[in-house]
């Protein structure tokens, strides 16, 4: 990566205060800006949503947290460290691969298509992750994915493999897999927009849990009641920039952008409205 490219602006990194903190993040493909200059800060044990049209760039910044994706400007740390790079002077240098992992390893993530292992069993996708990457002890590994498997209500499929699920099986044993890690942050990319409807709600429920157990999380997604019911707040992107950063009780009643209302209203029909006078 060129250094270079990552000199616009400051690039402060708070030593202690938020988990995550992004300042003036651009991103680029081919010319086309995705992201151009997102800021955003989510405090410790906050839940955050992220919604907007498609395009929006969502999903590429959730991606820059955890070093998916590479940035073309700004920074992003996450618990006072920066994530995919060392800083020297105003310049941010891309880290090897070996020290991304490393750094990477806090941060859960869970995907719209589950990203299981289809050859491992239930509890073999578990254990993988923290038998290579931590070296713990197996038996160790073993009890902890149980209880994780227990917690998301597939004890009993720990020796399935992952064809023998549903889609909704499947994506609570990611976050199952995700969270054997012990991450101290959780990013979930649309996590429900692949299942059929009637398997929307399992996958939810587990979400609704971990944030009521205090996990920080960020969770770009479609379903409006999760983000009105369990987000502290609810980011609005459009065309590479926030636009709106609200509790969900302002938001969906008095949106500040004519493009967050019609956003709204598009997805939930007279959310955007002031209740009627009684």
């Amino acid at each position: 990566m060129n250094s270079e490219s990552l000199t616009r602006g400051s690039i402060p990194v708070p030593a202690a205060g938020p988990m995550v903190f992004a300042r003036g993040v651009f991103k680029s493909y081919g010319g086309a800006d995705v992201l151009r200059g997102v800021d955003l800060e989510v405090q410790k044990g906050e839940v955050v949503c992220i919604i907007g049209p498609s395009g929006s760039g969502k999903s590429t910044f959730l991606r820059c947290i955890n070093h998916l994706e590479s940035i073309g400007g700004g920074s992003i740390s996450v618990d006072g460290e920066l994530v995919g790079y060392r800083q020297q002077g105003r310049k941010l240098f891309e880290l090897p691969l070996s020290q991304i992992c490393e750094r990477r390893k806090e941060i859960g993530m869970v995907f719209q298509h589950f990203e299981l292992f289809p050859h491992m069993t239930v509890l073999e996708n578990l254990m993988i992750a923290p038998k290579v990457v931590t070296r713990r002890d197996t038996a160790e590994v073993k009890a902890y994915a149980l209880s994780l498997l227990d917690k998301v209500g597939l004890v009993a499929r720990a020796n399935s493999y992952p064809s023998e699920l549903s889609g909704g099986q499947q994506q609570r044993v990611a976050i199952a897999r995700a969270l054997v890690m012990k991450p101290k942050l959780m990013l979930f990319d649309e996590p429900t927009s692949a299942l059929d409807p009637e398997l929307v709600g399992e996958v939810l429920t587990v979400m609704r849990d971990l944030a009521a157990s205090g996990m920080t999380m960020i969770v770009v997604t479609h379903e409006m009641a999760f983000a009105r019911d369990v987000a502290d707040r609810v980011v609005v992107m459009d065309a590479g920039r926030i636009i709106e950063d609200e509790r969900p009780e302002v938001l969906f009643t008095a949106p500040r952008t004519d493009r967050a209302r019609a956003l709204l209203e598009r997805l939930v029909p007279h959310a955007s409205r002031a209740p009627e006078p009684t």
